[in-house]
């Protein structure tokens, strides 16, 4: 949304900035949840431990390496607008997450 806001209010580059700060925000985000949360259980403790560790460690890794290979690649990069676009993604991530409403099944037991 921001990208075709950029598009329509500013200029091409600027869209296509934003456009790719969100991805540099999404992709890596995508790789950590498929690592973090591929196992599941008590008995998988130590894969579940190890597959967050190796999701974070492969997210920050891999949102380096995007965000080098977008300044030195792309020639004509607005950097406002892809901090921006970067930024703007993960916010939403996060206020996203507390709307997302998680009631497991409780029974109330009263003394």
């Amino acid at each position: 949304m921001l990208s075709i806001a950029g598009l329509m209010v500013f200029e091409v580059v600027f869209g296509y900035s934003a456009l790719l700060g969100g991805l540099i925000s999404a992709l890596p985000n995508s790789y950590f949840a498929l690592h973090a949360f591929r196992y599941q259980g008590a008995q998988n403790a130590d894969k579940v431990v190890k597959g967050f560790i190796r999701g974070e460690l492969g997210k920050i890794v891999f949102t380096g390496m995007l965000f080098a290979l977008s300044f030195t690649l792309v020639t004509s990069l607005n950097e406002f607008a892809l901090i921006i676009g970067f930024i703007t993604t993960h916010f939403v991530g996060v206020v996203m997450s507390g709307f997302i409403g998680y009631s497991p099944t409780r029974k109330n037991t009263q003394i």
